[in-house]
């Protein structure tokens, strides 16, 4: 019986690791932009670019000495779910009439960012945005303020337990 000529096996070989390289590449591609978990970051070379920016905001929020704390509560008049943010100056005065916004998302659906758009609360100080966390675990939450002729930004993780049933 005689054997597969060399001019066949060899570039069969060639063919068959180059079909193996393709098929791990679309798998790999196929993975990154069908999972949740899997994002890029948005506008990295202009974030990147206006490091110095970031700098001076971290600087001014510094010498602001705005202090931010966030709870969980729920919507006036409802039973929705919300994000409650308490806002004072240094010596511990509430800040009334901010405007606040802001996103969060989970970090294992990094893709999936909620937008939030806050509304004062009866005490002065307190603002409201609706928010529903459909997972425990660690949330990214970003803010920004307007207040007193001021921008001041703040960045915080919040780990939640388990939600919902």
């Amino acid at each position: 019986m005689p054997g597969i000529p060399a001019h066949v096996v060899w570039p069969g070989i060639v063919i068959g690791l180059l079909g193996m390289s393709v098929t791990l590449v679309t798998v790999t591609v196929v993975a990154a932009v069908s999972d949740p978990s899997f994002v890029v970051e948005s506008d990295y070379h202009d974030k990147a670019m206006r490091w110095d920016d970031h700098v001076a905001q971290q600087a001014s929020n510094a010498e602001l000495g705005w202090v931010v704390s966030i709870d969980l509560a729920t919507m006036p008049g409802s039973e929705e779910p919300a994000l409650l943010v308490r806002l004072v100056d240094r010596r511990g005065v509430p800040i009334a009439g901010a405007t606040l916004a802001g996103e969060c998302f989970h970090h294992a659906a990094a893709n999936d960012v909620r937008g939030l758009v806050f509304s004062p609360r009866g005490e002065s100080g307190g603002y409201v945005a609706p928010v529903r966390f459909n997972r425990g675990g660690i949330w990214d939450l970003q803010l920004r303020v307007d207040a007193e002729g001021h921008h001041f930004t703040h960045g915080q993780k919040l780990e939640l337990g388990k939600v919902g049933g």
